[in-house]
């Protein structure tokens, strides 16, 4: 069908190309409108020629005509839209319809799943109860290419039959193209934060340092101030011990004397 539609399309634009050109040559003066009659009447209305057959013809002609332009303009549109039909998947309940997307997507995100795959383009086709999926896909090299390829066929329509429940006829992929490895990824954000953590570190045990130095501090003078108000007591009951001595013995010096 597809093949029809192709031939249709390229006679219908061969014949709208003549026209077009031929029209453009007469508007431009490059060919005479003369010429173009001429040729009509010798070769299409010539009354020696004309006859029943050559109308009819000329009617099946037409004709024909009608429908490739009907073809290649009505009919195609409507054909592309009965091909983005969705999927009907009949179940225990009911009737669910899943849309072409669904499944596409659902197919690209399974192959992107593959580290050795760097992108991919789908698309699907229906082939009579289930669908095809075509996939063009780049790999990175020293890449097995066949293990790859079995290996997404595999995964590709076994999740799509299984999470969407479409039946899947064949995976056809295509490898369009190779490129260098992929690079590795550097632990960018493990660097930097290790350098945080540190800096906390560094900051946070000097603050500590110096509030434990701090209150040491505080401690020590107050025990020097009690050391000192202590010091103080003491000689001021000293000094008074001694002035109560010396009295005492200035009053016996006395007595002593006046006794003798």
């Amino acid at each position: 069908m597809r093949a029809l539609d192709r031939l249709i399309s390229f006679i219908f634009s061969i014949i709208i190309l003549i026209v077009s050109i031929t029209l453009i040559l007469v508007g431009l003066r490059i060919v005479e409108p003369r010429v173009i009659s001429d040729l009509l009447s010798t070769y299409v209305l010539n009354e020696n020629i004309l006859s029943e057959k050559l109308f009819n013809s000329i009617t099946i002609t037409g004709i024909v005509l009608l429908l490739l332009s009907l073809k290649t303009t009505v009919f195609l549109s409507l054909f592309k839209v009965k091909d983005r039909a969705p999927i009907s998947v009949r179940g225990k309940n009911g009737e669910v319809q899943i849309s072409q997307d669904t499944i596409i997507n659902t197919a690209r995100s399974v192959t992107l799943a593959y580290e050795n795959i760097k992108d991919v383009q789908a698309r699907m086709a229906k082939k009579g109860s289930g669908v095809v999926i075509f996939e063009v896909v780049q790999v990175y090299v020293d890449t097995n290419i066949r293990e790859l390829v079995e290996a997404v066929q595999e995964d590709v329509k076994r999740t799509i039959m299984a999470n969407i429940g479409v039946n899947v006829v064949d995976v056809n992929i295509k490898i369009r193209n190779i490129f260098a490895t992929k690079k590795k990824e550097e632990p960018v954000a493990e660097t930097i934060e290790e350098p945080k953590e540190q800096a906390e570190e560094t900051t946070d045990t000097p603050v500590e340092e110096n509030v434990s130095d701090n209150l040491e501090t505080a401690q020590d003078e107050k025990v020097e101030k009690k050391e000192k108000k202590s010091k103080k007591a003491e000689k001021k009951v000293l000094e008074e011990a001694i002035e109560k001595l010396d009295d005492i013995t200035e009053t016996t010096k006395e007595e002593t004397k006046e006794e003798e």
